[in-house]
């Protein structure tokens, strides 16, 4: 039982991940053990204000140099998880155009992520704005944005018009809050999940935790869905193959 991860912050001192290479060896080690056997290092886009596309790229082949020595199986690839807002939507299609900000592994998903209390209204706007440029829209965590989720008919509207959904594998098991718990499981239920992430930050806050929800997942759910959103629409879609 394994998965790949397409949204964890591992690439050492860009955003609120992780510290340094040494908290990064241990997240690596961690994620390992828990079964994750490929991951997309997704940065938070604020990292890119600091920082070119190519330093925190030429950060993260140092990590896969030390990784190819002490978990050979593992793989890691280059993403980023964008923070998006009407407001903001201009910058981002003009730096996802021109490279300034990293699309998943080089295809043209982007893993979006919106202000918890977001209105549907928005998170709508910005997925046709995405769109329009040709840019597919993976929503990141998507349990907890709660408006959203009042709404069947919305959630149907907003994966009619291509985005996909993306949730963290702790909030079907690990969650404290039940309210999180019960939107994962529900859109497991439905069918509605295309991808897992861990979203790890770091070994004190957040460290990759999927072993038990994975294990949940494949217990009380049809083993080729599960399949497909462990791994295999990672493979297919976002190119996290050998």
């Amino acid at each position: 039982m394994y998965m790949y991860d397409i949204h964890m912050h591992i690439i050492p001192g860009v955003d609120d991940g992780s510290w340094d290479m040494e908290m990064s060896r241990r997240l690596l080690f961690m994620a390992y053990e828990q079964g994750i056997r490929k991951i997309l290092a997704t940065p938070h886009s604020s990292a890119f204000r600091d920082n070119t596309v190519w330093e925190v790229e030429k950060r993260l082949s140092q990590l896969k140099e030390m990784t190819e020595k002490f978990l050979p199986d593992l793989q890691l690839y280059f993403g980023c998880e964008i923070r998006c807002g009407r407001r903001e939507m201009d910058d981002i299609l003009n730096e996802l155009e021109w490279g300034r900000i990293p699309s998943l592994n080089g295809t043209r998903y982007v893993l979006a992520e919106f202000s918890t209390f977001v209105e549907t209204e928005e998170i709508m706007e910005c997925v046709q704005r995405f769109k329009k440029k040709r840019w597919r829209p993976v929503l990141a965590h998507v349990e907890r944005y709660r408006e959203l989720l009042r709404n069947d008919s919305d959630i149907q509207k907003l994966q009619g018009i291509g985005c996909l959904f993306q949730i963290n594998v702790y909030s079907v098991f690990d969650e404290e809050n039940e309210e999180i718990k019960r939107n994962a499981i529900k859109l497991v239920k439905e069918k509605r999940v295309a991808f897992l992430g861990s979203d790890a930050h770091r070994t004190i806050h957040r460290p990759p935790s999927v072993k038990y929800g994975l294990q949940f997942l494949y217990d009380y759910f049809e083993k080729n869905y599960i399949d497909q959103i462990a791994f295999g629409n990672a493979e297919k879609l976002l190119g996290l193959m050998e």
